[in-house]
């Protein structure tokens, strides 16, 4: 007689509870990034395609592990037949998880490096982020490889019965836990020196920062599952004692993308909690009160200004700044305590709003 799956111990509920809140919340962010792609910036980026792209394999990745918890990963091994499952098709499902997975975060690497290369001019940042972009793709592509062929003949990897010649999985595992935090590491630290070179006061600066640095977030959930892969690759019980590297490796591919695509939330956000955001402001004027910027731009068909700038307006022109010349496109307004100049604007000062 067949038992009821709920009358063992039994955590594939929670798995499917847990990745399909965050899988939603991921393709919410991911269809409002379109969204303001192709609504506000009328332009689809690369980054943008790339960012798409990892959301549909994670649609993918959590449907297979969803099967695989349904066949009996969660479980016990002795109580999978019992109630109803497969430990045959829950390996086999845990297999195809771990390739779709493995092209999720690299998907999503690849979105954050080709993000920088649209905001950061440096021709030399550009050739770190190119060689980068390469060790992403070769990583991925010889870890899925390895992956899929992990054993000979390939149906080995479920049926455990079978005689087969299987890579050692453990150290394979450790390989691939150092190879992703490593360059999860990486990649958020990459524009950090550029950042702090921003022209920019320390609030702001900061604040953009800390935009990039979400993809810290991501390093932490690669690091946890690193502490479930000990027991992983111990355990003599695999549906079982799997199951947690099995989430967490769930929950590092949703929050590669939520994070990828959060720095697009600020605009709504500085619409929903204007006063947040005008003490911000407010707290970054008074940081630095011996000068004022004032940033103009004639791009994506409109022109900026602030109230600084106003206020500017109405008591200098170009007639009554003595022998200084008109301010010319693409600088910035310095006003001080003791004269007013001119300095050609530093492209980098438009990260902040690349978004």
């Amino acid at each position: 007689m067949t038992e009821s799956p709920y009358s063992v111990p039994n955590k594939g509920p929670t798995f499917m509870i847990v990745t399909g809140i965050l899988c939603f919340i991921a393709l919410a962010l991911v269809l409002y990034r379109l969204f303001n792609g192709w609504v506000m910036r009328k332009t689809i980026y690369k980054d943008d395609i790339l960012i798409a792209a990892s959301m549909c394999v994670l649609i993918l990745t959590t449907i297979v592990g969803d099967l695989a918890n349904y066949y009996g990963f969660g479980r016990h091994k002795k109580d999978i037949a019992k109630t109803g499952g497969s430990r045959v098709d829950a390996l086999k499902y845990f297999w195809l998880f771990q390739v779709t997975y493995k092209l999720v975060l690299g998907l999503t690497k690849l979105s954050f490096l080709t993000f920088y290369l649209r905001i950061f001019p440096s021709k030399r940042f550009h050739m770190i982020c190119y060689g980068t972009i390469v060790v992403i793709l070769g990583g991925v592509i010889g870890f899925v490889f390895a992956t899929i062929f992990q054993c000979i003949p390939v149906q080995g990897s479920w049926h455990k019965e079978m005689h087969s010649t299987c890579i050692n999985n453990a150290w394979f595992r450790w390989w691939w836990a150092g190879y992703t935090t490593s360059t999860d590491i990486w990649i958020c630290l990459l524009p950090m020196p550029l950042l702090a070179r921003l022209q920019l006061d320390k609030v702001r600066k900061i604040g953009v920062m800390m935009m990039f640095a979400l993809g810290l977030f991501v390093c932490v959930t690669s690091i946890v599952r690193i502490n479930a892969l000990v027991q992983s690759v111990n355990t003599t019980d695999p549906t079982w004692g799997s199951w947690d590297a099995l989430l967490w490796s769930a929950i590092e591919a949703d929050c590669g993308i939520i994070c990828a695509c959060l720095p697009y939330l600020k605009h709504p956000l500085k619409q929903l909690v204007p006063r947040l955001f005008s003490t911000v402001t407010s707290r970054a004027h008074h940081s630095r009160p011996t000068y004022k910027l004032s940033a103009f731009s004639s791009s994506r068909g409109y022109h900026r200004h602030s109230t600084a700038t106003d206020d500017w307006r109405n008591q200098a022109t170009p007639g009554r700044m003595g022998s200084q010349d008109p301010i010319a496109p693409n600088q910035i307004m310095m006003k001080t305590d003791i004269s007013l100049k001119t300095e050609p604007m530093d492209s980098s000062t438009d990260v902040g709003r690349a978004v």
